[in-house]
């Protein structure tokens, strides 16, 4: 007597419907991946704006609180950039050796081609103009915009106003307002200049 051998198998809708179940799985599980390195990459963005405009923010207070009234170079300024003479660090020619404090021309700019927030430092050098040196404080930028404070008349009781551009060449304006336009973010900051209201 010959005894039937009962093997159980797959169907093929179990099959079927197993692979359907795996692919929804795998999909859902893809999904939440790509989102979250979307996420991670948006606020990685974010974090190197900020910190990077923090970092230009904090170059800019130090070279605002170092501006001097100088007649040969006065300040001037527009919505998308500044010129003034300064004490601030430069690298000595041929670029070894330490950063000295000299007496120079700083620049800060919105260079559109980079996109970027910039700030350029030349020497003076009174046998002949030096190049300046470049560098890029915050990059994606998408607008910048300063404002300039008066400083206030004590004698006429009259308040600061505010002005888009400054070239006034015998004296400083008191305050300067910053605010870059970022594609995700915007940051104002205030810089006080210590020196404004004296006369040259």
């Amino acid at each position: 007597m010959m005894m039937k051998s009962h093997r159980s198998a797959f169907t093929l809708i179990e099959l079927l419907v197993v692979t359907g179940i795996l692919a929804v799985v795998i999909g859902a599980i893809g999904a939440c991946l790509a989102g979250g390195i979307r996420v991670w990459d948006v606020a990685r963005r974010f974090n190197r704006h900020e910190a990077d405009a923090h970092i230009g923010f904090r170059l800019m207070r130090r070279d605002f609180g170092a501006v001097l009234p100088f007649e040969g170079a006065p300040f001037a300024g527009e919505r998308d950039g500044c010129v003034f003479s300064a004490v601030t660090y430069v690298a000595p020619a041929g670029g070894a050796g330490e950063r000295v404090p000299r007496l120079a021309r700083v620049r800060y700019f919105l260079d559109r081609e980079r996109e970027a927030w910039c700030r350029a430092v030349a020497p003076f050098d009174w046998e002949g103009a030096k190049p300046e040196a470049v560098e890029v404080l915050v990059s994606d930028v998408d607008a910048v915009t300063l404002r300039y404070g008066a400083p206030p008349d004590v004698e006429a009781g009259a308040a600061a106003g505010w002005s888009d551009d400054w070239s006034n060449p015998s004296n400083l304006p008191a305050v300067v307002e910053a605010e870059l336009t970022l594609a995700d973010d915007q940051m104002t900051q205030w810089f006080m200049l210590p020196l404004a209201g004296g006369e040259n």
